[in-house]
């Protein structure tokens, strides 16, 4: 009874590990083969942020896939659904951008990326790599690319595609006649008894604001204008006498200038004497000395 408990224990422990030898070797088909299907990869992506995954996982770099890889998107949806079945217990860095609360569609990669500014870059998957408690995708970021050729190739982002699916979803033409009622309709709305009377209200409201407001800016230009007219006249009462003594001043200056030229260049040869004309002065001074010593004596 004991030989034969041993070799049904004996049995089941071979049949366990033959079991978890043969999970083992289908998880390991599903990593190389997620591996084979994304490793060395090129695509166009854009590096828009850094996040917090959880404590544990820490931060990691998201990437947004463009538009235009097509083939790549579906390539790594089939890459996340088997990699779900085999590492259901993991975060794995293949999310779709509604995970960012943005509202955008679209393809996220959470990866390492080291010393690079966000923005557009080509981009080449390294490897797929599983860690304890994640399988991440490492990049390599080949070139950065510029707005300007983004805005020059705008096939290379999807906007032709999305421009072209906007067009389709535009509505088509509206006819005439409805574009008629919808313009009478509107015009019944904006003619309502209510609409009528709220615009006779806010016209009367506006005429009276302007008549008050027109008159208190009246009043308050005349106040200013006869305030301007009083100071100006003290002005020009106090800067009287000094205007006047500063332009005598100055043309007492000129006047000095004037004269200091008109001595330099004043002739040096000096004026003839009339000799005539100093010896009637001697004369007539003399008969005005006799004349005054006449007088003295008729008075003694």
């Amino acid at each position: 009874m004991n030989v034969y408990k041993q070799n049904l224990s004996a049995n089941s422990s071979v049949a366990s590990s033959q079991i978890s030898s043969y999970e083992d070797t289908d998880t390991t088909k599903i990593k190389n083969y997620v591996k084979d299907l994304l490793k060395s990869r090129i695509f166009l992506g854009r590096y828009i942020e850094r996040r917090l995954i959880d404590q544990h996982i820490g931060y990691r770099d998201v990437v947004v896939i463009s538009a235009a890889e097509t083939e790549l998107k579906r390539d790594l949806l089939e890459g996340l659904q088997k990699l779900r079945h085999v590492c259901s217990t993991h975060w794995i860095g293949i999310t779709d951008r509604e995970i960012l609360g943005q509202g955008l569609s679209g393809i996220c990669l959470w990866t390492e990326i080291e010393n690079q500014p966000f923005g557009p870059f080509w981009f080449q998957i390294k490897t797929i790599k599983f860690r304890e408690q994640e399988v991440i995708v490492l990049l390599k970021c080949i070139r950065h690319i510029s707005d300007a050729f983004l805005e020059l190739e705008p096939i290379l982002t999807g906007a032709a595609k999305k421009q072209k699916e906007i067009n389709d979803s535009a509505p088509e033409n509206i006819p005439l006649s409805e574009t008629y009622k919808e313009i009478i309709a509107n015009l019944k709305n904006a003619l309502s008894i209510s609409n009528v009377k709220e615009f006779f209200t806010f016209l009367f409201a506006f005429i009276i604001a302007v008549f008050t407001g027109s008159t208190a800016f009246i009043n308050f230009l005349g106040n200013f204008v006869l305030a301007l007219i009083r100071e100006m006249s003290i002005l020009i009462k106090n800067s009287t006498p000094m205007f006047l003594g500063m332009l005598d001043f100055f043309s007492k200056i000129v006047g000095g200038f004037y004269i200091l030229l008109a001595m330099f260049f004043k002739p040096n040869n000096p004026v003839p004497i009339n000799k005539r004309y100093i010896a009637n002065d001697r004369q007539q001074r003399q008969n005005y000395y006799d004349n005054q010593q006449y007088d003295d004596r008729n008075f003694d």
